[in-house]
C-alpha cells in the first residue's frame, strides 16, 4: 500500500511513466513477504518461550544450584557450536543471530553465577567483564549494523554503570575545591573514545558499514554532551571546574581526531572532523565560563549569565546546522534549526517573565515560530535544490 502511494504520486509529478509502475508493481509483489505469517510464527515463538520462563520462575527455588549452571552452560555452549558451525558455512544471518543469542547468555550466566554464589560486586565489574568475554568474537563474527548498535549500547551502559567509582577517581585528579557534579567529563569522554572505537572497527572493509553506523551513534552522543554541559551549567550544577579536566577532554579530542585523520577517510574527515572541533571548543568555553561566574550574584548578573550561555547553545547549533548545510544532510540540519527555534522560544518567554505579560507572551512566542517555521522551510528548499542556505 506504501509502494503504491508513491508510485502515484511520481506518476502524477511525471517522474515514471505508465510501464515503469507497472514493471515495480509486479516485482513488489513477486518479492512481497507474509507479514502476517511472521507476525503469527513469532507470536507463537514468544508464547512457547514465556511458557517455558514461567515454568523456569515458578519452580526457580527448587532448581538445585548446579542443575542452573549446567543448564546455563549447556545451552550457551549448543549456542556457540551453531555460531561456529554458521561462521564455518558462511551463512551470515543465522551467525549474526547466533551470536547475538551467545551475547545475550553470557550476560546470564555471569548474573547466574553472581546470584547463585552470592557474590557482592558491582554491576559494572559484571558489565565490564561480559564486553571483555563477548567482543573478541562479536568483532571476528559479527558485521551488521543492529549487532553493531546493541554492542555500543552494551559499552555506554558499563561507562555509566561505573559512574560512582569513575567521579571520585576524576574528583582526586582535579582541586579539592571542585564541586558539583561531573557531567561534563562523564558524558564527553565516552563519545570521544567510542569515536576512536567507531573508526578502529571501520577499517577492517567486512564491518565498514557497521563502524560508520557507530560512528554517527558516537557523534550524536558528542552532541549531546556538549549540549547536556551547556544545559547543566545554565542550571546552576557545575560550579568550579578544575583544568585538569579540560585537559582530560582535550587529550580524548586528540585522541579521536587522530583517529579520524589517519584512519578515516577523505570523505569522513571533512565531515567530523569540524564537527569535532566545534564541539570541543564549545565544550571547553562553556566550562571556562562556569568557573569565574558567580552564581550568588544580582537579578542582573543572572540574567545576562543566562543570555550569554543560550547565546553560546544558539551557536553551536548554528555551527553544526551549517555544517549540515555544506555536506548535504537535510535530516540533521533541520534537527538543527528547531533546536535553535526551541532555544530562541525559551529564551523569548525567559526574557518577558512575569504572569501579567503571559498572554501576549503565548501570542509573540507563536509568531516566532511561525516565522522560524517559515525561515526553515525556505532553506530547507534551498538545500534540497543543492544551494546553500
Amino acid at each position: 500500500m506504501i509502494a503504491e502511494h508513491y508510485l502515484k504520486r511520481w506518476q502524477g509529478a511525471g517522474l515514471i511513466d505508465d510501464a515503469a509502475v507497472e514493471r515495480i508493481s509486479a516485482w513488489e509483489a513477486t518479492h512481497r513477504r507474509p507479514i502476517w505469517l511472521w507476525a503469527l510464527s513469532g507470536t507463537g515463538a514468544l508464547a512457547i518461550g514465556l511458557g517455558v520462563v514461567a515454568m523456569v520462575a515458578a519452580n526457580w527455588e527448587d532448581i538445585p544450584a548446579a542443575v542452573k549452571l549446567s543448564g546455563a552452560m549447556l545451552l550457551t555452549g549448543l549456542v556457540a557450536a551453531f555460531v561456529f558451525v554458521a561462521w564455518l558455512r558462511d551463512r551470515a544471518w543465522p551467525r549474526e543471530i547466533g551470536a547475538l543469542l551467545l551475547f545475550g547468555l553470557v550476560i546470564a550466566s555471569i548474573a547466574l553465577i553472581g546470584q547463585v554464589y552470592q557474590l557482592q560486586s558491582e554491576p559494572w565489574q559484571a558489565l565490564l567483564t561480559w564486553l571483555a568475554l563477548c567482543t573478541p568474537f562479536l568483532a571476528l563474527l559479527t558485521f551488521t549494523r543492529l549487532v553493531g548498535t546493541l554492542w555500543f549500547a552494551a559499552a555506554v551502559l558499563t561507562w555509566f554503570s561505573a559512574s560512582e567509582t569513575l567521579e571520585p577517581l576524576i574528583r582526586t585528579l582535579g582541586s579539592a575545591s571542585a564541586r558539583g557534579h561531573f557531567f561534563h567529563v562523564l558524558f564527553y569522554l565516552p563519545a570521544c573514545l567510542m569515536i576512536l572505537v567507531a573508526v578502529v572497527r571501520g577499517l577492517w572493509p567486512p564491518a565498514e558499514k557497521q563502524g560508520e553506523l557507530m560512528l554517527k551513534l558516537a557523534l550524536a552522543g558528542l552532541t549531546g554532551a556538549v549540549s547536556m554541559t551547556v544545559i547543566t551549567i545554565d542550571s546552576r550544577l557545575i560550579d568550579q571546574v578544575a583544568p585538569v579536566e579540560i585537559w582530560l577532554g582535550a587529550v580524548a579530542t586528540a585522541l579521536a581526531a587522530m583517529a579520524l585523520w589517519f584512519g578515516g577517510g577523505e570523505m569522513q574527515r571533512r565531515h567530523t572532523l569540524p564537527l569535532l572541533g566545534v564541539s570541543f571548543g564549545t565544550w571547553a568555553v562553556a566550562l571556562l565560563l562556569a568557573h569565574p561566574w558567580n552564581p550568588d550574584g544580582g537579578l542582573e548578573d543572572t540574567i545576562t549569565f543566562e543570555a550569554i550561555i543560550g547565546l553560546l547553545f544558539i551557536l553551536y547549533w548554528s555551527a553544526i546546522g551549517w555544517l549540515a548545510a555544506r555536506t548535504g544532510q537535510r535530516i540533521l540540519f533541520g534537527l538543527a534549526f528547531t533546536v535553535i527555534g526551541l532555544r530562541l522560544l525559551v529564551l523569548y518567554f525567559q526574557a518577558i517573565g512575569g504572569l501579567t505579560a503571559t498572554g501576549f507572551g503565548l501570542i509573540g512566542g507563536g509568531l516566532l515560530c511561525l516565522a522560524l517555521s517559515w525561515l526553515g522551510w525556505r532553506l530547507t528548499q534551498r538545500l534540497a535544490r543543492g544551494t546553500p542556505p
